[in-house]
């Protein structure tokens, strides 16, 4: 796999996560969402419908997370905060808001990234 496609990978898997039901659910009274008794409110902005993920897209995700078990804890979290960075953004990752985070500035936040990606794509 190229850099590229491993960027792909980890964007996917951090989308997969998002989509997958929380490691412990609340306590509900009924697991279907309420519906409305008039026909013309049915589309309640306050209803909320989880997408469930693919087989193809769990398997890509653990394919993901089995490629991050070779990188050491602060490349792992450097991947990791990266891909769900871009998972939630059309324009990709926020490389502001990492810096921040990782209290670096953006431009060595995505050096250090590519570099990472590079060193995974050697070792793949």
């Amino acid at each position: 796999m190229t850099p590229t496609e491993i960027h792909d990978l980890f964007v996917e898997a951090a989308a997969t996560e998002i989509m997958l039901p929380p490691a412990k659910q609340r306590a509900r009274l009924a697991w279907w969402p309420d519906v409305q008794t008039e026909w013309l409110s049915y589309a309640d902005p306050d209803t909320k419908v989880r997408l469930a993920p693919t087989t193809q897209q769990v398997t890509r995700y653990e394919q993901a997370i089995d490629l991050s078990r070779s990188l050491e804890e602060h490349e792992r979290r450097l991947v990791w905060a990266v891909a769900f960075s871009a998972a939630r953004r059309d324009r990709g990752p926020n490389w502001t808001k990492l810096g921040k985070i990782f209290g670096l500035d953006k431009r060595t936040v995505a050096s250090r990234y590519r570099s990472v990606l590079e060193l995974l794509w050697r070792t793949s």
